[in-house]
């Protein structure tokens, strides 16, 4: 379960989605989805495979525009808006399958994600270091990229999203292939980027007890539309969350 200080710290809204629809052709993937992401706040999305949770991932960060509904990021409509343009916002994605440049180092993966906003090298640099520290991956900054274990190229795509300064930093499956004690140190992460950067995230996860030990809120999607939404006590007691996962109810 969150941690006793999470949400403590919960403000603003700082991204909203309002009857968010997608389609291909004949496939809705994404239905009448409304919610918010509040400042300060961990919020889980979860959902059984073919959910429209990668898709909603795709719309949110602009990859992908909505068929209907809209976008609201810091008050402002972002609608239809690139994805490069909504990350220069601070809105930063992760990817299910690490984007890595696999033939780089560690350090020049880190120090590209900081280039819009810092010109000097310096900077750069030092700002590469901070995240590479805090994602532990101090002692490999000249191993290249592609010739990580698998836990540490999640924990570098993680570095790359921070260093380029989100406000909200949206993770897609970041767990995916980690061990138990990877997986602990992970949340704890988690809990430090939002408790000591102040970066309020937004979490794709199949990994259900992470899920519920890590997020203040969860929405349930089932079908592209929005199933069931609360705490992670009320989510895991949601008869309707149970049937959705389990194919019946208790």
């Amino acid at each position: 379960m969150p941690s006793s200080t999470a949400g403590e710290n919960v403000g603003k809204i700082l991204l909203k989605a309002e009857q968010l629809e997608r389609r291909f052709g004949g496939l809705t993937a994404v239905a009448d989805f409304s919610f918010d992401l509040k400042e300060g706040e961990i919020l889980g999305l979860i959902g059984p495979n073919g959910a429209g949770k990668s898709t909603t991932f795709n719309l949110i960060s602009g990859f992908m525009p909505p068929t209907s509904g809209k976008l609201f990021y810091l008050d402002e409509n972002i609608t239809g808006k690139s994805a490069t343009y909504i990350s220069r916002k601070g809105l930063i994605r992760t990817f299910q399958h690490d984007s890595l440049l696999s033939e780089m180092s560690v350090a020049d993966n880190i120090i590209i994600a900081t280039t819009h906003r810092l010109k000097n090298a310096a900077a750069r640099r030092e700002k590469m270091r901070e995240m590479a520290k805090l994602t532990g991956l101090e002692n490999y900054l000249e191993v290249t990229a592609g010739s990580l274990p698998h836990g540490l190229q999640r924990m570098l795509s993680i570095a790359i999203a921070l260093a380029a300064e989100p406000k909200v930093l949206c993770l897609d499956e970041p767990l995916t292939g980690l061990q138990g004690v990877e997986v602990a140190a992970a949340l704890d992460l988690f809990e430090m980027i939002r408790s000591k950067l102040g970066i309020t995230i937004l979490l794709v996860e199949h990994n259900m007890r992470a899920v519920m030990r890590i997020c203040d809120r969860i929405l349930v999607l089932n079908h592209g539309r929005l199933l069931a939404e609360g705490t992670p006590e009320e989510v895991s007691r949601n008869e309707l969350v149970i049937e959705a996962y389990l194919g019946h109810k208790k």
